[in-house]
């Protein structure tokens, strides 16, 4: 049996990466949480269910597994004795990370497969990084996945999980030759891919869970299908498309693939996601290398319309302003359009800060019957 720990027991850490190894047959799998209480649940019933959201498949019974504590000795010796850590954690906390494998792996003489399954554009080289300040010596090695698979935690259970039935599990080839997972796809230059996947996929999910969030949808899939905000992707799409076939030098057909491929997704009405779920951490996706701003700066670029995107970052700030303080989102120090700026070193009188400034005050002025082109609209190019 091989041994491996997932740091991060959430909706991705127990409802997504155990699967693999579950169905595989030939893990032993140790989840590893800062949550108490999480962890608690989860060494009383040592078991949970994954259900599918289209119901094409009978759920998923996990068991057999093994919950420690963040820190504990016992979390500190399946590390020790894994083969495999995987992380899902977010990539703003590998530095934890990093300190847990410090103890984890003194001593260790095996070598150990690490991979981040984080948003990021190379969440492997943040988690390396770390791990290089906390001095570790051990042998080891780092490789990444990307997740596009959509779970939530199941209403009315104690740990059960709500999923989607997918199996692409792509993975960093070039740290890695293999991985025993059904599904798993290797794929070369893995930043470029994750790049992609920001730039696509993670940029249409920021603009149908802000935009979602100030039209007043609870469920992501209403949102996704409410005709203004389809028509905003469409029309959004028809700029970014080529800009990142440029960008990434790939064929139309395959970001266009790529592209419809997100849309399908993320349209499907079986599938239960909530945009407050999907807008957390705006902080970081306001960030420059994020979901918001990069692709705003290669439709700028390649000299395209980049309204759109300064309307979700405007969209995006209203939602930090009103969850500020719930859920762990910090409180808003300065102005929302002076925080915007801050994050992305911008004068407040450039364009895009005093575009995302009017689409601010319209969506505030709108606030119950806001109309995303409407307002795109109201201000020209």
């Amino acid at each position: 049996m091989k041994k491996a720990v997932v740091i991060g027991a959430g909706q991705t850490g127990r409802g997504y990466l155990p699967r693999f190894m579950f169905e595989n047959g030939n893990y032993e799998i140790t989840l590893v949480d800062k949550n108490k209480a999480l962890i608690q649940l989860l060494q009383e019933d040592q078991a949970y269910c994954i259900h599918f959201y289209s119901k094409d498949r009978k759920p998923l019974y996990i068991h057999g597994i093994h919950a420690y504590l963040s820190d504990s000795e016992e979390a500190t010796k399946a590390i020790y004795e894994a083969n495999y850590v995987f992380t899902s954690v977010g990539e703003q906390n590998l530095g934890d990370v990093a300190r847990q494998l410090k103890a984890g792996l003194a001593g260790k003489k095996k070598k150990t497969i690490i991979m981040t399954a984080e948003n990021g554009i190379n969440p492997g080289r943040v988690l390396k990084q770390h791990m290089q300040e906390e001095g570790i010596v051990a042998e080891y090695v780092i490789s990444m996945t990307a997740v596009f698979c959509s779970t939530v935690k199941l209403d009315k259970t104690r740990l059960d999980i709500l999923s989607m039935n997918e199996y692409y599990f792509p993975f960093d080839a070039d740290a890695i030759d293999t991985i025993d997972f059904e599904g798993a796809i290797p794929v070369h230059d893995f930043e470029k891919f994750l790049k992609r996947k920001i730039y696509t996929y993670n940029a249409l999910a920021g603009l149908i869970s802000y935009c979602g969030y100030v039209k007043g949808f609870e469920v992501y899939g209403d949102a996704a299908n409410d005709p203004d905000i389809s028509k905003t992707m469409d029309y959004l799409l028809e700029d970014l498309n080529p800009s990142l076939e440029d960008y990434f030098q790939i064929t139309k057909e395959d970001e266009e693939e790529f592209a419809q491929r997100a849309m399908k997704k993320m349209k499907n009405r079986d599938i239960l996601d909530f945009n407050i779920k999907n807008g957390r951490a705006p902080k970081r996706k306001l960030g420059p290398t994020e979901r918001i701003m990069s692709p705003m700066k290669i439709l700028m670029d390649h000299h395209r319309d980049y309204r759109i995107m300064e309307f979700v970052a405007a969209a995006a700030l209203v939602y930090w302003q009103e969850r500020q303080g719930l859920n762990n989102e910090p409180m808003l120090e300065k102005s929302p359009i002076e925080t915007f700026c801050e994050l992305n070193d911008l004068d407040m009188d450039s364009k895009i800060a005093q575009d995302v400034q009017y689409y601010y005050e319209q969506i505030m002025k709108n606030r119950n019957h806001v109309q995303v082109l409407d307002i795109i609209d109201s201000k020209a190019e």
